[in-house]
């Protein structure tokens, strides 16, 4: 667009200045050639008949030249009188001397009788008296160019450079109010991405460029206004994520607080013989050590996440039998929950169900969902069931704790770091960092795979991790 406006433009500038030129020229020589014409002596009027009257009866040959002249002189005529190629009186001007050299040169006149010539615009009178060649020449009514009159050619002339010094004159203001035009046209989308600019700088990121060509920056509009959508998101984004932050902080305070404090209460109980036997100091020891375990687990969590923060959890996949790690897990989780009355339920396709994946970064995955269906499923007592199959080139798990599920407006956000659903505070020891379900996430995309919550008896998380080949066959789902 901007090519052909550049274009267009100086096709436009260069037409004008030539149109320009040839209109100015034109009507100046056809001006001046019109003046010149009705300037123009005719060939036959009254005073050219009684001039040639006069010199026809002039027979004086006593050289009284001054006479004749005077009598041209009423008929605005002026007398010349030449001896050979000497000029012996002459009533001409400069200018009118001038042209009677021009028009005279080589003319010979009759011994009597007159004889006229027209020539560049003058009727000439002129006879022999004697030796001497007598010539009336009227007086030219030219227009004076350049403060003196001249014949038609030279005025022409003269015209035409006056004219065409003052077409260029006018050409180059056209140019310039062209030029002006086409700047301001082209700088349009450059000031208001200017002025854009300026609102980013200030931090404005809502308004928008507000360029409305269709040229080729328009697409740079555009993809400047799509970067303040984006710096606007990213703004958004990171408030929230601070605002996050700050509550984070506010909420790990409170986590720590609360087993701490118990901590200490129960030491002190100890350091001040409360726990006087030897049942009570056992007591209370384990549930000091119980608490400690719980800051703990948080302050792994938090180290956890700066880790994933700063990009220095490194993935070491391996060879695994999904099937078997889900088995041993699973074992392992039944012997814990057996002491309060819980069990897990296990079912597992048939066949190998491999992938690659990291086997203590994947415990820490199944580890979060049980503490987050412990802490957070509401049932007692507990009941964990675990499924894997494979669904075409998909090794699944489906992790279900059989409790009161979540609302589902909070189903989308379960992933997000630091949110915390309004149950996390109702929950047992009301610790909830917004992390355990953001950890896993992370951990299940770093393996090229996806996670997902819902609805469904309780709370269900299915986790699908890719196969490391391809597989023909393919295992059937699993009935619970």
């Amino acid at each position: 667009m901007f090519r052909k406006k550049i274009f267009f433009f100086y096709a436009v500038t260069l037409i004008a200045a030539l149109v320009t030129l040839l209109a100015i020229n034109g009507g100046v020589v056809h001006g001046i050639t019109r003046f010149y014409q009705r300037s123009m002596t005719p060939s036959a009027d009254d005073r050219s008949q009684q001039v040639q009257e006069i010199m026809a009866d002039w027979q004086d040959n006593s050289g009284d030249w001054e006479r004749l002249d005077r009598r041209l002189k009423r008929l605005d005529y002026d007398l010349v009188v030449s001896l050979g190629d000497r000029v012996i009186y002459s009533g001409l001007d400069r200018f009118q001397s001038d042209l009677y050299q021009r028009v005279m040169r080589g003319a010979s006149w009759p011994e009597s009788g007159t004889l006229t010539v027209q020539n560049e615009g003058l009727l000439l009178v002129g006879r022999r008296v004697g030796p001497f060649a007598a010539v009336a020449m009227p007086r030219p009514d030219l227009p004076k160019v350049l403060g003196s009159q001249r014949p038609q050619a030279e005025g022409v002339m003269l015209s035409m450079l006056v004219s065409g010094v003052a077409a260029i004159g006018i050409i180059v203001v056209l140019s310039l109010a062209f030029a002006r035009y086409q700047m301001k046209q082209l700088m349009a989308p450059v000031q208001a991405l200017t002025q854009a600019a300026r609102r980013v700088e200030g931090g404005d990121l809502s308004t928008p460029v507000g360029y409305g060509g269709s040229d080729e920056f328009a697409a740079v509009c555009a993809a400047f206004d799509q970067m303040q959508r984006h710096l606007l998101d990213e703004r958004e984004k990171t408030a929230a994520y601070q605002r996050a932050r700050t509550d984070l902080v506010a909420g790990i305070s409170h986590d720590l607080r609360t087993p701490l404090t118990s901590v200490k209460g129960y030491l002190k109980g100890m350091k001040d013989g409360v726990a006087n036997t030897p049942e009570k100091r056992q007591q209370y020891l384990e549930i000091a050590y119980r608490k400690s375990c719980d800051m703990e687990r948080l302050l792994q969590r938090l180290f956890y996440f700066s880790k994933l923060e700063t990009g220095e959890m490194p993935i070491f996949p391996t060879d695994t039998d999904l099937g078997d790690f889900i088995a041993a897990f699973a074992r392992e989780t039944g012997e814990e929950l057996a002491a309060a009355g819980g069990r897990v339920e296990l079912h597992r396709a048939p066949g190998p169900h491999r992938v690659r994946a990291d086997q203590e970064q994947l415990l820490r995955v199944l580890t979060n969902l049980k503490e987050n269906a412990l802490r957070y499923g509401g049932i007692d007592p507990p009941v964990l069931t675990l499924t894997v199959w494979r669904q075409r080139d998909r090794e699944c798990i489906r992790f279900a704790d059989h409790g009161g599920g979540v609302p589902e407006d909070q189903l989308p956000h379960l992933f997000e770091q630091f949110w915390r659903g309004d149950q996390s505070r109702s929950s047992r020891g009301g610790e909830g960092s917004g992390l355990g379900l953001y950890i896993v996430r992370h951990i299940i995309q770093a393996h090229g795979g996806d996670v997902r919550a819902e609805n469904d008896g309780g709370l269900v998380f299915t986790i699908a991790l890719p196969c490391p080949e391809p597989d023909a066959t393919t295992g059937g789902e699993a009935n619970e």
